[in-house]
């Protein structure tokens, strides 16, 4: 993690807030660290899906699994048009 940081405010949900002073507090560390750390995977998770371009089609589609397995072509192919339309 760099040595310098920047300060950045943000809003929480109060539920939020507790489930993360909850988890810092067992961790035994910052609520800040945790909120980093999240930052960190998300950004990590985007740069993965647009270096990997199966990656980018996670989580497209709500279905049974066993469907998607079995069908995916068509979902795919339904998604696509429902984007370019």
């Amino acid at each position: 993690m760099p040595g310098k940081m920047k300060r950045t405010q943000i809003y929480l949900e109060p539920e939020l807030d507790e489930d993360l002073a909850r988890l810092a507090a067992r961790r035994g560390v910052s609520k800040a660290q945790l909120l980093r750390e999240g930052a960190y995977r998300v950004v990590r998770e985007e740069q993965s899906a647009e270096e990997d371009p199966i990656m980018g089609i996670v989580g497209l589609v709500h279905s049974e699994p066993e469907r998607v397995s079995e069908e995916h072509d068509e979902y795919l192919i339904q998604y696509e048009l429902k984007r370019t339309t």
